[in-house]
């Protein structure tokens, strides 16, 4: 039990200092690019959209669920499926806060190839939406009902602040406290390198990340800390990449969401984008690293004193992530 606090202690003391730094960028994406400039941005109907879909995509802080409601409403401003298809893969995968933590947990190289396989996958389903093109079902478009924000901002850093360390962090609480709790249990029960040692690197370790990932709910901020548990465990960075990608972007729920919304045929693009984008990124990542010599080098759990900034920034978040999780049950207490 001691190594287990331990060990989650330092994990969070590692991450909340780009966790916070990361949740505040993220509000200032959220009120200075709202919904509506979205929609002007992919409204045409063009291919150079598709990158541009992607591109945005990737810095917004929106869950697999989260980006559907936004997804559909680019869809009723005039955006096509093949740039909706784009956003729909490359935002969920990542964002500006999980760029924070992968550079803090991973370094800058591995959050450069995260950040540029996201928007591979985005591209390629954009693509694939281009030459086969989807029509969504007309009775499940027309019944469909989304995020609209009719906010009064008295001002736009209140309301950043408000977004980042109230609504952002509340939805990320539970998913990122899960993350830690499950990386912190792996690390502490097994010892580093044990589980890398019975997966042979290659396709074994790819597949098991890829099945994963698919099927479970888990946000690319929440996944970091097991994907940095597994790193640990003697996982190649390439089956890191598979999981990062395959677990965020998908789940049960907003995969049959997405059929239902857009269609069979822009679901089966949807799903083999990631997938194949996913393998192909693991594949191609572990290739360099081994022909290239190029270093990922990712700190290890510590046993050492931890500087003054992070030990104020994990007080910080650990206290923010006990308000959103326990908050709810007092408040109901109390009613």
């Amino acid at each position: 039990m001691i190594s287990f606090i331990r060990n989650f202690i330092f994990l969070l003391s590692d991450i909340a200092p780009y966790f916070l730094l990361g949740l505040l960028i993220a509000g200032l994406l959220k009120v200075f690019l709202p919904q509506e400039r979205l929609a002007l941005h992919l409204g045409e109907k063009r291919f150079f959209s598709i990158l541009k879909a992607a591109l945005i995509g990737i810095p917004l802080p929106l869950c697999s669920c989260g980006v559907l409601p936004v997804a559909v409403s680019l869809r009723r401003h005039g955006a096509g499926i093949p740039a909706v298809l784009s956003f729909l893969v490359a935002t969920p995968q990542t964002s500006i806060d999980a760029l924070f933590i992968t550079y803090g947990l991973f370094g800058g190289a591995f959050a450069l190839a995260y950040a540029l396989a996201a928007l591979m996958a985005g591209v390629l389903a954009g693509v694939l939406g281009y030459f086969f093109p989807s029509v969504p079902p007309e009775s499940s478009e027309k019944g469909l009902t989304c995020c609209k924000t009719t906010e009064t901002q008295k001002s736009p850093w209140g309301e950043a602040l408000k977004y980042a360390f109230l609504d952002l962090s509340r939805e990320l609480a539970k998913p990122f406290s899960l993350g830690l709790f499950l990386a912190a249990l792996l690390v502490t029960i097994f010892p580093p390198g044990f589980l890398g040692t019975r997966v042979p690197q290659g396709f074994a370790q790819y597949l098991i990340m890829l099945l994963a990932g698919i099927p479970v709910y888990m946000c690319s901020t929440g996944s970091l800390p097991l994907a940095y548990s597994f790193y640990l465990q003697g996982f190649s960075p390439g089956s890191l990449l598979v999981f990062l990608m395959s677990g965020p972007a998908t789940n049960v729920t907003s995969l049959v969401v997405i059929k239902k919304i857009f269609g069979p045929r822009a679901f089966f693009l949807y799903a083999g984008s990631l997938i194949l984008g996913a393998l192909s990124a693991g594949i191609l990542l572990d290739y360099l690293i081994q022909n290239l010599n190029l270093a990922l080098v990712a700190p290890e759990i510590k046993e050492e004193s931890l500087a003054p900034f992070q030990i104020g920034a994990a007080i910080f978040l650990g206290g923010l992530l006990l308000y959103h999780l326990f908050w709810p049950f007092l408040k109901k207490e109390k009613g």
